[in-house]
């Protein structure tokens, strides 16, 4: 699958963000993105932790600082391991890619709730992930 992390553009309050991001963390932002209520930053492989802060003390910074929710998401090369990354803390019992599809499956009704979200508003957070760096669309089956 051909990523597209090279033809990623931030727009201007996204570079604002994201420089305020590094320097709580002091971790180099991939991409971020944001809808109404939530900041998502997206980091290289291994610095998540460093990202989060012991007892999650930088995401409380920013928290505070930017009066909005924040996630975390550890950006991998493959795609799987990327979705598991995005969907990270729920864990679905298989995630498999099908052409320019990924499927979501899981026999549990909760969990499926849990991905789709009121609206299908955690789907649609899903897919624009996912998207910025691959060309595939994520379904919930």
């Amino acid at each position: 699958m051909e990523s597209k992390l090279g033809r990623l553009k931030l727009d201007p309050d996204a570079v604002g963000i994201s420089s305020l991001f590094e320097r709580i963390t002091g971790v180099k932002v991939k991409d971020c993105f944001q809808d109404s209520d939530m900041l998502y930053f997206i980091v290289a492989p291994g610095t998540i932790g460093k990202a989060v802060g012991k007892g999650g003390e930088n995401i409380k910074k920013i928290q505070l600082k930017m009066d909005k929710r924040v996630k975390v998401i550890e950006y991998r090369d493959d795609i799987i391991h990327f979705v598991r990354s995005v969907i990270y803390p729920i864990t679905a019992e298989e995630i498999v890619q099908e052409d320019n599809t990924v499927f979501i499956r899981d026999s549990h009704k909760k969990t499926k709730s849990l991905l789709i979200g009121r609206d299908g508003k955690n789907l649609q957070i899903i897919n624009r992930a996912v998207k910025r760096f691959f060309n595939v669309d994520v379904k919930v089956m």
